[in-house]
């Protein structure tokens, strides 16, 4: 939404969901556009069109552990794969 009004659009918002999926239904019922971010939204229905965001926008992933948890091994493996696979797979990196 911010990205929307700062390139000087103010969007008529009728209808609002917290899961990612969830607005890509009204869009392909030709209800109207659903701005979601790319990690965790799925496969898109067939008719529907993807616009990448121009400028593209930031997303910041933040991965938190109890202190004494660190030496967990699937936890440091978690933390060593997100470092190095997050830039791939976010807004900065077309799929």
């Amino acid at each position: 939404m911010r990205a929307l009004r700062a390139a000087g659009h103010v969007p008529d918002v009728v209808h609002q969901a917290d899961e990612n999926p969830a607005p890509v239904a009204p869009a392909a019922a030709g209800l109207g556009v659903a701005p979601i971010p790319r990690p965790g939204r799925g496969p898109l229905p067939e008719g529907i069109v993807e616009v990448p965001l121009d400028p593209l926008r930031v997303r910041r992933l933040y991965a938190l552990w109890r202190t004494g948890a660190a030496r967990r091994p699937a936890i440091a493996e978690t933390v060593r794969a997100l470092r190095e696979h997050w830039p791939a797979v976010s807004a900065h990196a077309p799929r």
